[in-house]
């Protein structure tokens, strides 16, 4: 396990030195052009509404606490555009709508607006991702343009574009295309291959009560 480690760490710092990007070892701010963190990377106000050109990457722990945190209940749609931040390990915020890609755990307390999710994603609010595989959970509900996993959510509506797994939720709608079980109270899909359970249930327009499928 050290070896591998060792190994990954080395690669990434011959990726970095080939890019001729700024290594910052520890501890620093992930409020950085063109730099790679090794360790925790920290940010006290909202990356969204800085300028960025080049993206800055956290190997480690990537903490965001940001005083208008509360602002973001706002933004529900998931980023668009490119990546300004990446993190490979753990993310916690406040919240925040800036375009990042996770590798691995993402936490925030009020919506987690994520480009890209590999891993978990836990909100208490909502989760707003542009491309997610792994679990996505929050209490509130979650959006995912295209996906593959586990969506979880509370009295808001799980929303997917393209989803494969298991939605769970009170409501669960499938805009276009979907693979797999659907569990809620009304559960909606335009072109769905699998099974839905729930009060009411509708493929391509049909409906039909307690459980519905389609192969």
């Amino acid at each position: 396990m050290k070896r591998i480690i060792l190994i990954s760490t080395l690669l990434c710092f011959c990726i970095s030195h080939s890019q001729k990007r700024k290594i910052r070892p520890l501890l620093w701010t992930h409020h950085s052009d063109n730099t790679d963190i090794f360790g925790v990377s920290v940010g006290l106000y909202p990356s969204d509404l800085e300028y960025q050109t080049t993206y800055s990457r956290t190997f480690g722990v990537r903490i965001a606490a940001s005083p208008i945190s509360l602002l973001h209940i706002f933004g529900g749609k998931p980023s668009q555009g490119n990546s300004t931040h990446k993190t490979y390990g753990i993310n916690f915020s406040t919240g925040s709508l800036i375009k990042m890609d996770v590798h691995g755990i993402s936490g925030t307390v009020i919506t987690n607006n994520l480009k890209k999710m590999n891993g978990i994603s836990v909100s208490i609010l909502s989760n707003q991702i542009e491309n997610a595989n792994g679990i996505i959970a929050a209490f509130g509900g979650n959006g995912v343009v295209q996906g593959n996993g586990i969506m979880i959510g509370g009295p808001w509506s799980n929303t997917a574009k393209d989803f494969n797994g298991i939605q769970i939720s009170f409501q669960n709608d499938i805009i276009e295309y979907g693979t797999g079980i659907q569990i809620g109270l009304f559960n909606n899909a335009k072109r769905f291959n699998g099974i839905q359970i729930g009060l009411w249930n509708k493929i391509n327009g049909k409906g039909f009560p307690f459980i519905n499928w389609d192969f």
